[in-house]
């Protein structure tokens, strides 16, 4: 189940809050408003869909979304930034 949350409160022109994005496997991404959050939801659950049935003793599912996930991204103009890229959650 692909998840999402705010850090900082509701994310407002006038505040630093952020929406994170998380899949199950451990992947985040984060952006500033509540239409690009969905955006990277809707290229999460594409991903997503990608590993279904997937053998994750061969390639963890972290990897195996990671790879789906790039391949989304890259015809995407919904990326979304990278969570431990983030300076604002002491990385």
């Amino acid at each position: 189940m692909i998840t999402h949350y705010s850090v900082g409160g509701y994310p407002r022109n006038e505040n630093d809050a952020f929406w994170v994005v998380c899949h199950p496997a451990g992947t985040k991404r984060w952006c500033y408003t509540a239409d690009y959050r969905d955006n990277i939801i809707a290229n999460f659950e594409k991903a997503d869909e990608a590993t279904v049935g997937l053998d994750f003793n061969t390639v963890s599912e972290r990897v195996a979304f990671e790879i789906a996930l790039l391949a989304v991204e890259r015809v995407s103009d919904f990326k979304g930034d990278v969570f431990e890229n983030n300076k604002r959650v002491g990385w």
